[in-house]
């Protein structure tokens, strides 16, 4: 999961463009996310030329010279946010980005503009957060309400084999079960339960599983005392040390470090299951 650092808002607002209007050429000084609301135009830059409409959200970074040619026949209407990192920032964010009506990415967006656009103190603090979480939610692919339990069904298989899991993990302690003793009781095979886990969501039943107990170690180091020994008794791990290793692996710094970062005012990382989060609401 890619971490997005601090970032400050440089400019931000809703922009509406006559019947024809064109932007650019220019050459970006600082980043600029921008999206489409309404209106189509054709986005002109590193010798190519792309199509864009509502549902469309653009990346330009520093360095990039566009050029923007509105639609020919409607206005068109879109949204922007230029910022900058505060630290440094390598990773290459993907130029673009094709979402539904049931994204959170534009939301999130809009709020980013409303808060900044408000001069009352500490706005431009909450400004920058909420578009650190849209950056987080842009680069690393997850974006549709859908797909965080709010409308998508999940397969009947899965759906079998979580709650199968909740039965299994009813006392609170989430050791994992055997994958055959699993199986059995989501009713499928062994096999099947993996190929069903790799096409819908592609991850394996033991990663699934692992995924679950470390989103619940998370869950329990940010909002509870226990000792790091505890935890990782609770969720199934056979030593603190497998715990630790497994959670480090998962979101890049260790239990011990989690906690240092929250008591500093820190943000806590996002759940290994945040395409997923149905899941957590099933298996509790």
């Amino acid at each position: 999961m890619l971490r997005i650092p601090p970032l400050r808002i440089n400019d931000c607002g809703i922009a509406d463009y006559p019947t024809g209007g064109q932007l650019g050429p220019r050459t970006m000084s600082d980043y600029e996310i921008l999206w489409i609301e309404r209106g189509n135009c054709a986005w002109e830059h590193d010798g190519r030329v792309e199509e864009c409409n509502p549902g469309s959200i653009l990346m330009c970074p520093p360095g990039m010279r566009d050029t923007w040619y509105w639609d020919p026949e409607a206005t068109t209407r879109h949204g922007f946010i230029h910022f900058d990192f505060l630290s440094a920032f390598s990773a290459v964010m993907p130029s673009r980005r094709i979402v539904s009506d049931n994204d959170v990415l534009r939301p999130l967006l809009r709020h980013a503009i409303w808060l900044a656009s408000h001069g009352d103190a500490g706005n431009d603090e909450l400004a920058a957060q909420a578009l650190r979480h849209a950056l987080t939610w842009y680069v690393n692919g997850h974006f549709e309400q859908g797909t965080v339990g709010t409308s998508r069904d999940l397969h009947p298989v899965i759906l079998r084999a979580l709650r199968a899991l909740h039965q299994i993990w009813g006392d609170g302690h989430k050791v994992p079960p055997g994958m055959d003793a699993w199986a059995k009781a989501a009713g499928v095979s062994r096999g099947h339960l993996a190929r069903v886990c790799r096409q819908e969501l592609d991850v394996s039943p033991q990663e699934l599983m692992r995924y679950l107990r470390l989103d619940h170690g998370l869950l329990l180091l940010a909002r509870t005392n226990y000792k790091i020994s505890r935890v990782s008794e609770i969720c199934g791990f056979q030593s603190q040390f497998h715990f630790s290793r497994c959670f480090k692996e998962a979101y890049e710094l260790s239990p011990r470090d989690l906690r240092a970062q929250l008591r500093e005012g820190g943000d806590k990382p996002l759940s290994k299951l945040v395409g997923l989060r149905r899941m957590v609401q099933i298996v509790g």
